[in-house]
């Protein structure tokens, strides 16, 4: 059980680490909210995590122990483990798999185009197989042979396996993946490798793809296990030091992680397979948006994230978010859920450059991130971008409310790099950056609907992020949505969505392919096992969550359906005990949400159906405070300021979010501002807030 302070207010903490800053929102049970953003900090990002739940603290009038010591639970999405990938920081992973398999990876699946940007799948000479984590010589094979059923056809040859084992540590290797073909459907081997190099090398982690990633696809699964290893030292060296950190502010809660495949666990559990953490954060701000389009009464909706780094798109289809049917992760295929998130080099931070070769303006992916930051922020930088745009434009003049920006430094790094190489005026310059930007933004969007059967004007669009609401009126012209949504915590979407993620502990397995009216005798036998598995294996952390919220802990059951041998996999709920009603009714609800997802008609009569993996997931419900009703009344500004659009220069009101009531209405040019963001409604637009805070734009 948790140990926190017993009197009082309890407290609930979600906090998301992104490039550029780190947001975090605190719920108090007696209903308060407080929210925090910090610049996060590269090289000791858990400083970054207490600075910014200390400057929730301050908002809620606390100091950070005295709200530390009350918190029940903090919700974290982390990404380091992904910085370590794309840095290259991770460990160096040898690779145990089965013999004669060695070249698995190197060869994946012939795979030279999967992953790479547009321009790169135009040009033959740029296609290449995603980058190699395991070297050639850090790859052994053990003699060892299990068959599709299960059944052991050759021994695990554990004197060979130690000599692998000892060559693995003499090339260097301090973390190691096992893989082993079949596994999935008996795990023996690989368990008792794990075992002999926990013998031959103590104290170096071992990811194992039989506990990663139960299910069947050697390449991926082989994939996995080596991200996994890859990373696991570095995540969990970040993790133990953040623990360190919030206990000795007297934190004695539950520390929970977000999961890329949607949900939080334990921080035990993370350490098991770091691997789940890689995308973790845009997960946090899709799960958040599903709740407010179930709120709205929106069944589906775009949802975009403009950070400091990046722009990011999902899609909440009939009111779940979507999964990856081939999830992969800069460039390097995974075996486990992921929700999907489709993300390109564009944010506030994001450089704006010209092109030489074709003398054009450009703008992202390179990224000045938080250190030394746009040129606009004083703290040592001099290239421009796009939030040093939006300041020359008159659009921002701080971020936050402790954090004012240098304009004058912004015009300059403007007219040095972009403007005068250009023969045109600053003002024209950093109009074209922004509408470089969006014009970015709003194509992903078109290609995360329109390319996958979906018409943009069937979603509403939520945007959030501490940069979405400034872009918003521009990256939405012309996608016909039925809403354009900007919700209340719109800077800090992504940390409520952690606050307010349930604990959910999910285990899967694997099933050999066969029809789905063939497979009730599989699928039964596999969720009773994984269900009693995952009963015994309780946590903690579920008795103290259940403690809180008061409402028990419930076990849900999937199905993994697919059509005959292709990717494209879809869980759906499954009612236990399985039987032939069951899968029929499942076959016929996977060609239903088929043509949700893929189009009309796409899902044709007569294609076979296969069962292809089951999944148990453990849910304990975290409570989260009902939403605050506005009274109605009328939008009255707190000041003005000047900005430009169009090349003309405007006078703008500027209103408090803070003071705005139900049913008021604000037209543009104006801007609305919160404590951490700024909504900019361009000449023409309209800005409508409904009962909960949250702003409507036409």
């Amino acid at each position: 059980m948790i140990q926190t302070e017993t009197s009082g207010v309890k407290a609930f903490i979600g906090v998301d680490t992104g490039g550029t800053f780190t947001d975090t929102v605190v719920t108090l049970s007696d209903g308060r909210l407080g929210v925090g953003k910090a610049l996060s900090t590269p090289g000791r990002v858990e400083q970054g995590v207490l600075d910014s739940i200390g400057q929730a603290a301050a908002a809620l009038g606390l100091t950070l122990s005295e709200l530390l010591s009350r918190t029940v639970i903090l919700t974290h999405g982390t990404t380091v483990g992904l910085n370590a990938l794309l840095t290259g920081g991770g460990a160096r992973v040898g690779l145990l798999t089965t013999a004669g398999f060695e070249s698995t990876l190197p060869i994946a699946k012939a795979n030279k185009l999967h992953g790479l940007d547009e321009l790169d799948v135009t040009m033959p000479v740029r296609w290449r197989k995603p980058d190699q984590l395991v070297a050639r010589s850090r790859t052994a094979g053990v003699s060892e042979r299990v068959d599709v059923s299960g059944a052991v056809v050759r021994p695990l040859d554990e004197e060979q396996a130690r000599a692998a084992i000892r060559r693995l540590a003499e090339c260097g290797a301090d973390s190691v993946a096992v893989c082993l073909l079949w596994s999935p459907v008996n795990d023996g081997h690989e368990r008792r490798l794990a075992a002999l190099v926990a013998e031959e090398l103590p104290g170096v982690h071992v990811s194992c793809s039989s506990a990663i990633a139960p299910v069947v696809g050697e390449y991926e699964r082989t994939s996995t296990a080596v991200l996994d290893a890859y990373v696991a030292p570095v995540v969990a060296t970040y993790l133990r030091a953040l623990q360190e950190r919030l206990r000795e502010h007297g934190f004695g809660g539950v520390l929970m992680i977000l999961r890329t495949g949607g949900g939080a666990e334990p921080v035990e559990h993370t350490l098991r397979a770091p691997v789940n953490t890689l995308r973790s954060g845009p997960v946090a701000g899709l799960a958040a948006t599903a709740a407010l389009a179930a709120e709205l009464g929106h069944a589906n909706v775009v949802a975009t994230d403009v950070g400091g780094t990046s722009f990011d798109v999902g899609l909440v289809i009939g009111g779940a978010m979507q999964r990856a049917s081939t999830p992969m992760v800069h460039r390097h295929a995974l075996a486990i859920p992921v929700v999907e998130v489709e993300s390109i080099g564009t944010g506030g931070g994001s450089l704006a450059w010209l092109d030489q070769g074709l003398g054009a303006l450009r703008v992202g992916p390179r990224s000045a991130g938080a250190d030394p930051g746009p040129a606009s922020y004083g703290r040592g930088g001099t290239r421009p971008t796009l939030t040093d745009a939006s300041a020359v434009l008159g659009y921002l003049n701080r971020l936050g409310e402790s954090m004012p920006l240098d304009v004058a430094a912004a015009r300059e790094a403007i007219r040095a790099h972009i403007a005068e190489p250009l023969g045109i005026g600053v003002v024209a310059a950093a109009e074209g950056i922004v509408r470089i930007a969006a014009d970015q933004m709003r194509d992903l969007i078109r290609r995360t609907t329109i390319q996958r059967g979906h018409d943009p004007s069937a979603f509403a669009l939520v945007a959030f992020g501490g940069a979405g609401p400034q872009y918003a009126s521009w990256y939405a012209d012309g996608l016909g949505a039925t809403d354009v949504i900007i919700p209340n915590l719109a800077a800090e979407l992504s940390a409520y969505g952690a606050v307010s993620s349930d604990l959910s502990i999910g285990v899967e397995r694997g099933l050999v392919p066969g029809p789905v009216a063939e497979a009730g005798p599989a699928v039964a036998a596999a969720l009773a096992e994984l269900a009693g598995g995952i009963e015994a294996d309780l946590p903690g952390a579920v008795d103290s969550v259940t403690a809180v919220s008061g409402r028990a802990p419930v076990l849900r059951h999937t199905v993994a359906l697919r059509f005959y041998r292709q990717q494209r996999r879809i869980e759906l709920p499954v009612a236990v005990p399985v039987d032939a009603a069951e899968l029929a009714r499942l076959e016929s609800e996977f060609r239903k949400r088929y043509e949700e997802i893929v189009g009309a008609g796409t899902a044709a009569d007569g294609t076979p159906v296969e069962a292809v993996g089951v999944r148990v997931e453990l849910v304990a419900p975290v409570p989260v405070p009902p939403p605050v009703t506005r009274p109605g009344g009328a939008a009255e500004p707190v000041d003005e300021r000047a900005a430009w659009f169009a090349g003309a220069e405007h006078r703008c009101a500027v209103y408090d979010w803070r003071r705005l009531s139900a049913g008021c209405e604000i037209t543009g040019p104006a801007f609305v501002e919160s404590g951490q963001t700024t909504v900019v409604l361009p000449p023409g637009r309209r800005a409508r807030m409904d009962a909960g805070g949250h702003l409507h734009l036409t």
